[in-house]
Protein backbone atom coordinates (compact mmCIF):
# COMPACT_ATOMS: atom_id res chain seq x y z
CA UNK A 1 0.00 0.00 0.00
CA UNK A 2 1.46 3.61 -0.97
CA UNK A 3 2.24 5.60 2.01
CA UNK A 4 -0.06 8.43 0.65
CA UNK A 5 -3.19 6.09 1.15
CA UNK A 6 -2.23 4.70 4.69
CA UNK A 7 -1.90 8.78 5.49
CA UNK A 8 -5.09 9.05 4.26
CA UNK A 9 -6.77 6.28 5.44
CA UNK A 10 -4.74 7.10 9.25
CA UNK A 11 -6.74 10.90 8.57
CA UNK A 12 -10.28 9.62 8.24
CA UNK A 13 -10.05 7.48 11.04
CA UNK A 14 -8.56 9.85 13.40
CA UNK A 15 -11.78 12.54 11.54
CA UNK A 16 -14.51 9.97 12.47
CA UNK A 17 -13.16 9.53 15.95
CA UNK A 18 -13.25 13.10 16.05
CA UNK A 19 -16.56 12.94 15.21
CA UNK A 20 -17.97 10.10 17.25
CA UNK A 21 -15.98 9.97 20.68
CA UNK A 22 -18.46 13.09 21.74
CA UNK A 23 -21.30 11.55 20.66
CA UNK A 24 -20.46 8.37 22.49
CA UNK A 25 -19.42 10.14 25.80
CA UNK A 26 -22.86 12.45 25.80
CA UNK A 27 -24.65 9.14 25.85
CA UNK A 28 -22.34 7.56 28.17
CA UNK A 29 -23.25 10.96 30.08
CA UNK A 30 -27.25 10.99 30.28
CA UNK A 31 -27.18 7.38 31.44
CA UNK A 32 -25.29 8.54 33.91
CA UNK A 33 -27.19 11.71 34.65
CA UNK A 34 -29.98 9.27 34.77
CA UNK A 35 -28.55 7.04 37.13
CA UNK A 36 -27.27 9.28 39.33
CA UNK A 37 -30.84 11.64 39.20
CA UNK A 38 -32.45 8.01 40.55
CA UNK A 39 -29.95 7.57 43.51
CA UNK A 40 -30.91 11.09 44.56
CA UNK A 41 -34.31 10.43 44.47
CA UNK A 42 -33.99 7.59 46.77
CA UNK A 43 -31.32 9.27 48.97
CA UNK A 44 -33.87 12.41 49.29
CA UNK A 45 -36.33 9.99 50.26
CA UNK A 46 -37.00 9.64 54.18
CA UNK A 47 -38.59 5.86 53.16
CA UNK A 48 -38.63 3.68 50.42
CA UNK A 49 -41.57 0.92 49.83
CA UNK A 50 -41.82 -1.93 47.89
CA UNK A 51 -45.30 -2.22 46.07
CA UNK A 52 -44.64 -5.82 44.33
CA UNK A 53 -46.71 -6.99 40.98
CA UNK A 54 -47.47 -10.65 41.26
CA UNK A 55 -50.21 -13.14 40.53
CA UNK A 56 -49.94 -14.10 36.90
CA UNK A 57 -52.75 -16.18 36.84
CA UNK A 58 -54.26 -13.70 39.25
CA UNK A 59 -52.74 -10.61 39.24
CA UNK A 60 -51.94 -8.24 41.79
CA UNK A 61 -49.94 -5.76 43.52
CA UNK A 62 -48.95 -6.56 47.07
CA UNK A 63 -50.04 -4.69 49.63
CA UNK A 64 -52.39 -3.07 47.95
CA UNK A 65 -52.58 -0.46 50.61
CA UNK A 66 -49.73 1.18 51.86
CA UNK A 67 -48.97 4.02 54.24
CA UNK A 68 -46.45 7.21 53.75
CA UNK A 69 -45.62 10.19 55.28
CA UNK A 70 -44.40 12.86 53.13
CA UNK A 71 -41.25 12.59 51.14
CA UNK A 72 -41.47 8.88 50.99
CA UNK A 73 -41.38 7.37 47.95
CA UNK A 74 -42.34 3.67 46.26
CA UNK A 75 -41.51 1.64 44.11
CA UNK A 76 -43.36 -0.47 41.96
CA UNK A 77 -41.73 -3.86 41.13
CA UNK A 78 -42.92 -6.23 38.04
CA UNK A 79 -42.24 -9.34 39.51
CA UNK A 80 -44.74 -11.39 37.22
CA UNK A 81 -42.15 -13.70 35.85
CA UNK A 82 -44.06 -16.83 35.12
CA UNK A 83 -43.98 -18.32 31.39
CA UNK A 84 -42.06 -15.33 30.17
CA UNK A 85 -43.54 -12.63 32.43
CA UNK A 86 -46.53 -10.30 31.82
CA UNK A 87 -46.47 -6.11 30.65
CA UNK A 88 -48.11 -4.01 33.58
CA UNK A 89 -49.04 -0.69 33.61
CA UNK A 90 -49.38 1.53 37.05
CA UNK A 91 -51.91 4.64 36.34
CA UNK A 92 -53.12 6.60 38.70
CA UNK A 93 -56.74 7.17 38.99
CA UNK A 94 -59.13 9.34 40.98
CA UNK A 95 -61.59 7.53 43.24
CA UNK A 96 -64.32 6.53 40.56
CA UNK A 97 -61.37 5.11 38.69
CA UNK A 98 -60.51 7.35 35.84
CA UNK A 99 -57.16 8.21 34.87
CA UNK A 100 -55.47 11.54 36.77
CA UNK A 101 -52.22 11.43 35.31
CA UNK A 102 -50.50 11.68 39.15
CA UNK A 103 -48.06 8.94 38.19
CA UNK A 104 -47.91 6.59 35.04
CA UNK A 105 -45.71 3.97 33.99
CA UNK A 106 -45.08 1.11 31.77
CA UNK A 107 -43.52 -2.13 33.20
CA UNK A 108 -43.26 -4.74 30.21
CA UNK A 109 -40.18 -6.78 31.83
CA UNK A 110 -40.15 -9.17 34.79
CA UNK A 111 -37.58 -6.82 36.97
CA UNK A 112 -38.63 -3.89 35.54
CA UNK A 113 -39.42 -1.00 38.66
CA UNK A 114 -40.71 2.44 38.98
CA UNK A 115 -40.86 4.91 41.69
CA UNK A 116 -42.81 7.70 43.00
CA UNK A 117 -42.42 9.98 45.25
CA UNK A 118 -44.80 11.28 47.48
CA UNK A 119 -44.19 15.01 48.51
CA UNK A 120 -48.45 16.07 49.63
CA UNK A 121 -50.46 14.35 51.82
CA UNK A 122 -53.51 12.61 50.61
CA UNK A 123 -55.23 9.16 49.41
CA UNK A 124 -53.86 8.17 45.98
CA UNK A 125 -55.55 5.21 44.22
CA UNK A 126 -53.63 2.93 41.27
CA UNK A 127 -54.67 0.63 38.56
CA UNK A 128 -52.97 -1.45 36.18
CA UNK A 129 -54.48 -0.26 32.94
CA UNK A 130 -53.33 -3.64 31.11
CA UNK A 131 -55.39 -5.06 34.40
CA UNK A 132 -57.84 -2.92 34.99
CA UNK A 133 -59.26 -5.26 38.05
CA UNK A 134 -55.47 -4.99 39.68
CA UNK A 135 -55.80 -1.50 41.80
CA UNK A 136 -54.14 -0.36 45.36
CA UNK A 137 -53.95 2.44 47.04
CA UNK A 138 -51.46 5.05 48.85
CA UNK A 139 -52.26 6.71 51.75
CA UNK A 140 -50.00 9.80 52.49
CA UNK A 141 -50.16 11.52 55.69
Amino acid sequence: MKTKTKVGMILIVIILGLVVSPAVALNQAGAMKKSVELRETIAISNTLKTVMIVGHENPQFVPQTIHLKIGDSIRFINQDGQDGGLAHAVVSVDPSGVPNNIFKDYLPNVSDTFIVKFSESGTYYYIDSIYPTMHGTIVVT
